[in-house]
């Protein structure tokens, strides 16, 4: 790794967030000079950085605190982690509530949480290239954009509810009954973009687990629901750009690096390498991390051929 050289030229910025916008990644950057926060689409997106040492930190949920104009605990500053000290606390707490409001007292849980229970919810059952499924579920109005930030490929939209409380029953039911999990890790999920299943198996496959949840809803005695009979199949997963695509071989959250993102699944994102390979990368490493962004040499890379 080459040694670090500070340089006023250079533009110190600290990626927050990667958001999905009408089904479109976005990334979330604070502009320590300006003070300011900015939204930029992904696609395109020159990652052409180094990070200092000693590295420094900001919270992520830094900028919630600016575009809000109000203030909350947010320290800003973190020692290590993503996030300061308040956040996790209070993220915590949210958490919890939000989680297993369909398991609490009503009297245990805030207002605002209770406001969103109120909203139509679809209950869903979606696969990744590794071949795992999960069962989750999302308000109806924004189930695409779930889908996308979860980078699933394919899913099977099963039922909508009324509210987020009979959805999320229907959810602990599917996980008990039929064993089905409720979250797939970031590494299996980058595993299947590696070395993927064939589509239409994963689709073949997620059809018949679909029955099997409407059975089992049949007779949970849960009533006042509607059956859908739509799938969703990710678009950016199907982009020519992931056909022969390798590993980064290094970490974003320290070194050089000077890669262009060509498309986003999930947060798990196709960089275009000066070499002129296409590389797989977890977005998450670089988030929180401040670094000096500019015209940088990335660091001399090795990877090997995947063996079929």
């Amino acid at each position: 790794m080459k040694k670090m050289v500070s340089d006023s030229s250079y533009k110190r910025i600290t990626h927050l967030k990667v958001l999905w916008e009408n089904t479109q990644p976005f990334i979330q950057i604070y502009d320590h000079d300006l003070e300011k926060i900015t939204t930029q689409s992904l696609i395109g997106y020159s990652l052409s950085y180094q990070v200092p040492t000693p590295s420094e930190r900001v919270c992520v949920n830094y900028g919630d605190l600016l575009l809000a104009e109000k203030q909350n605990r947010c320290e800003k500053s973190v020692k290590s982690g993503k996030k300061c000290d308040n956040c996790i606390r209070e993220d915590n707490i949210f958490a919890s509530q939000f989680h297993s409001v369909h398991k609490r007292d009503r009297s245990s849980v805030s207002q605002k949480i209770l406001k969103r229970m109120q909203k139509e919810n679809i209950l869903y059952i979606a696969g990744f290239f590794d071949g795992s499924t999960k069962v989750g579920t999302s308000a109806s109005t924004r189930i695409q954009t779930r889908l996308l930030e979860q980078g699933a490929i394919h899913a099977v939209l099963v039922v909508e509810t009324p509210d987020g409380i009979s959805v999320r029953l229907l959810e602990d039911l599917i996980t008990e009954e039929l064993g089905i999990g409720q979250a797939v890790s970031i590494g299996k999920k980058i595993d299947g973009l590696l070395k993927p299943l064939m589509r239409d198996a994963l689709q073949k496959e997620l059809k018949i687990i679909s029955r099997k949840v409407k059975d089992c809803i049949a007779t949970s005695g849960i009533t006042d629901i509607t059956e859908i009979t739509s799938t969703w199949d990710n678009e950016y997963s199907a982009e020519t750009c992931w056909d022969t695509i390798q590993k980064y071989p290094i970490s974003l959250s320290s070194g050089s690096h000077d890669l262009k993102v060509k498309s986003v699944v999930g947060r798990v994102a196709a960089l275009s390498h000066n070499s002129g390979m296409t590389l797989a990368a977890d977005l998450n490493e670089l988030l929180g991390i401040t670094v000096e962004s500019g015209k940088i040499a990335g660091d001399e890379i090795s990877v090997q051929a995947q063996l079929f």
